[in-house]
């Protein structure tokens, strides 16, 4: 259990600092390439990520343009984006180890699952977002 939340927190952190800084991520090559853009200068700060391989360094301590990966927030709006379909699938269950991980990332382990369970259509209205679906689990929860 420890490895998966682990596992998929790496994996929520690592697409969260694509997402919020660009086809390069945060790292290194976002510092040298600030206010840079273009697909050739976007490989070159890739491939400088690469080289002094720093992003999990940058994205740990909340260096290197990666101050955001850290947020609790931006983490757990990641999870359900990368995990919509598992956690949809366990909330509709009512257990799992993607709803698991997801209330440990918003520190609501102690959540009644039930709650999530029977407001399932409310959460997953259609055409909802990742940040939707987070807003309204932490409705239900009233987080």
């Amino acid at each position: 259990m420890k490895k998966l939340l682990c596992a998929a927190l790496f994996t929520v952190l690592t697409s969260t600092a694509f997402a919020a800084h660009g086809p390069a991520g945060c790292g290194l090559g976002a510092v040298i390439f600030e206010g840079k853009s273009g697909l050739a200068l976007n490989a070159l700060a890739g491939i400088t990520n690469g080289i002094f391989s720093n992003q999990t360094f940058a994205m740990s301590t909340g260096t290197l343009k990666c101050e955001d990966a850290k947020t609790a927030r931006v983490a757990a709006v990641s999870f359900v984006e990368n995990n919509m379909i598992a956690l949809s699938s366990d909330i509709a269950k009512g257990e799992g180890e993607s709803l698991d991980a997801y209330l440990a990332l918003i520190n609501a382990t102690n959540a009644d699952k039930n709650i999530l369970k029977s407001n399932f259509d409310l959460i997953f209205a259609d055409n909802a977002t990742a940040q939707m679906v987070h807003e309204n689990i932490k409705s239900v929860l009233l987080i």
